[in-house]
């Protein structure tokens, strides 16, 4: 019994003398927490009684952690369905805000459509923030050059509003004067020319020339001259031209004029207007036009034979006057609506300075140079120092007309740019710094490009190029001046 009476300082102590000798009442092993003189466990001495009583405590400790256990349980699940109901009201609500800010009031409508693109074309997730660096070029490709802006059509993907058709103003282009009145015909350099005689078709005829839906042949140059092509095909044919509603000719001329397309109503006002101005007929169809007694002749009207046509009947001097007569009215209605309206790049250029100069530099696509000798032969002159666009030879012409401190914009006509071009114009110590960038978001808009370059002080255009080639037609058409395009360089001048 000494394990029991022996005072609790001494029952951990050892003798001095003796070796401690082990008690077979201490659990040696259990976990103490602390205690190093043995366990509460129970020894071999302590009676029944004991044993009954700690057994019950241990029942009773069980019963109280099935208890609590249970309503923390419980609590767990209450608090998670809580915390559920909260978020999914939270996220009605978010959900119901997003759907109100998809669809605004009509005022509201109004406000974003004309506010600037920047909204609208927010960067995609994977792209580099404004604030961060642009990714290295690649080892094998070069860096490609600053401030170049592409007239390559982007189509009108930004345009919201629907708003009817109107007239432009007849002296003034995205607010810049006009050196002629688009409805004066005594103002103008060349003289009114119907590119259609309705008196040369006979009363009794049912047969007309016309223009449907079908793929478009080559850039918007291309397009173009498919275009004023079929006027001489129905005046060769002495029939009247007719364009259904569907046709690609609208698809070519809304980037310019009429529109752009997603911005003004297709409805009778907007047909008749383009009728009276272009001195056509629209139909809904070619199936529509024969029931009512029509008949098309088998005619090269397709966008690529319409390119390659030449006609026989009319002299140069003919076709142009009557191409003139054409484009003054087309300007009449420019495709003024939207935040990407054709004088959207002018405007953000020049801002608040209306009649602030510049010049226009057209750089052709380098796979157009395999057709300078054939231009050459066809023109008896050589024509390289205008589609190589050397330092020299811009600052030559800029120096005489006192355009060299002003800013230069330099156009491409598709994405395949020359880079060597503009190398070459953006290391020259005299040209670099008057070279001017366009922002992203306008660098490809057609009609902005386009625009930009019809109003110009000085156009230097590229004779390889065919939308420079109507830009260059546009501007004589308008009166404007400096327009070089079939220029040639004499010995060192």
């Amino acid at each position: 019994m000494s394990g029991l009476i022996k005072p609790l300082t001494q029952r951990g102590r050892p003798g001095a003398s003796s070796p401690r000798r082990r008690n077979p009442a201490i659990n040696t092993n259990a976990n103490t927490g602390g205690i190093i003189c043995g366990s509460h466990n129970d020894s071999l001495f302590i009676s029944s009684y004991h044993e009954d009583k700690k057994h019950k405590y241990r029942q009773q400790m069980k019963a109280r952690a099935k208890k609590w256990f249970a309503l923390g349980a419980l609590g767990v699940v209450i608090l998670v369905l809580v915390s559920s109901r909260s978020s999914s009201t939270s996220t009605s609500r978010d959900a119901a805000a997003l759907r109100s800010s998809r669809t605004p009031s009509s005022k509201t409508k109004m406000e974003v459509s004309q506010k600037s693109p920047e909204i609208k074309n927010s960067p995609k997730v994977d792209e580099p923030k404004a604030d961060e660096p642009p990714p290295p070029p690649k080892a094998d490709e070069p860096p490609p050059p600053k401030c170049i802006p592409v007239a390559n059509s982007i189509g009108d993907s930004h345009i919201n509003a629907v708003v009817n058709i109107e007239k432009g103003a007849d002296e003034f282009i995205c607010g810049r004067k006009l050196p002629i009145n688009l409805s004066d015909q005594s103002t103008w350099s060349t003289p009114h020319t119907p590119s259609l005689d309705p008196s040369s078709v006979p009363a009794d005829n049912k047969e007309v020339v016309l223009l449907k839906k079908q793929d478009h042949f080559g850039s918007l140059g291309c397009q173009l001259n498919s275009f004023f092509h079929a006027y001489d095909v129905a005046y060769d044919a002495k029939l009247p031209l007719y364009i259904t509603k569907d046709s690609w000719v609208l698809e070519t001329l809304f980037p310019l004029f009429f529109g752009p397309s997603r911005s003004v109503e297709k409805n009778t006002e907007l047909y008749s207007t383009i009728e009276e101005t272009l001195g056509v007929k629209f139909v809904e169809s070619e199936e529509v036009l024969k029931s009512g007694g029509m008949t098309v002749p088998n005619l090269p009207m397709n966008p690529t034979a319409l390119f390659y046509t030449v006609t026989k009947n009319l002299k140069a001097s003919e076709i142009r006057d009557r191409r003139d007569t054409i484009l003054r009215k087309l300007f009449q209605y420019p495709s003024q609506y939207g935040a990407m309206n054709v004088c959207s790049t002018f405007q953000t250029l020049v801002g608040k300075e209306i009649n602030k100069k510049y010049t226009v530099i057209h750089i052709a696509d380098p796979a157009q140079k395999s057709y300078m000798s054939k231009l050459s032969q066809s023109t008896g002159e050589d024509h390289t120092a205008a589609s190589e666009m050397r330092p020299d030879y811009v600052k030559n012409i800029l120096q005489r007309l006192d355009m060299l401190e002003h800013d230069i914009y330099p156009v491409d006509s598709n994405e395949n740019v020359d880079h060597d071009v503009h190398t070459r114009l953006l290391k020259d110590p005299d040209l670099a710094s008057h070279i001017k960038c366009v922002k992203d978001e306008w660098s490809k808009h057609t009609g902005g490009n386009i625009y930009l370059a019809v109003m110009a002080d000085v156009y230097l255009g590229n004779p390889l190029d065919q939308m420079s080639l109507w830009v260059a037609r546009m501007r004589f058409a308008l009166g404007m001046k400096n327009t070089f395009i079939f220029t040639e360089k004499k010995g060192d001048q």
